[in-house]
């Protein structure tokens, strides 16, 4: 969620405008009681998600970001205003897909807890994020580093199913 205000357009900056129209995106707008606008744009599986204050988005407007970002939200941030400008831009979101290393890390972890959930002995669960091959020459090594690392992979989902998933929400 990026964190905007709105402004009223003014009518000689035509570039830096941002008009809900010429999107060709879906888009979503929702009012809250509070007088935010919540924006939702979103085109083949992606979503960009603003918090806007100030003027409506139902006309022109120019949009700011605030300039204070913690280091945590730093690179999400440069993300969503990446995405920002694309879809102001062009019309759509980059082209570029890159996987951060957190989203392949989610993706064993997630699928770790699918397996412990089904009852899957932990032997398979490895299996499933390692394969058969890796498995078979590390399973029974005995520092374990395999096993460990289903272990961990479980213990994670399993905070995450908890409620640890809000810290992704911040």
């Amino acid at each position: 969620m990026l964190p905007a205000i709105a402004l009223v357009a003014d009518s000689r900056l035509g570039a830096e405008r941002f008009t809900l129209p010429d999107i060709p995106c879906q888009t979503t707008v929702l009012l809250t009681s509070d007088g935010r606008q919540h924006l939702s744009v979103m085109e083949a599986g992606h979503t960009l998600q603003l918090s806007v204050t100030g003027t409506s988005l139902l006309q022109p407007v120019r949009l700011m970001t605030d300039a204070v970002l913690q280091s945590q939200q730093l690179r999400a941030r440069f993300h969503a205003l990446e995405c920002l400008a694309c879809v102001n831009g062009r019309g759509r979101f980059p082209s570029h897909r890159r996987i951060e290393p957190s989203g392949r890390r989610l993706r064993v972890v997630l699928q770790a807890l699918d397996g412990w959930l089904a009852n899957a002995p932990y032997r398979e669960i490895a299996v499933a994020l390692f394969g058969e091959a890796r498995v078979d020459a590390d399973w029974t090594d005995p520092r374990d580093h395999l096993r460990d690392q289903v272990r961990r992979a479980v213990r994670r989902g399993r905070q995450l199913m908890r409620g640890g998933y809000r810290k992704f929400l911040l």
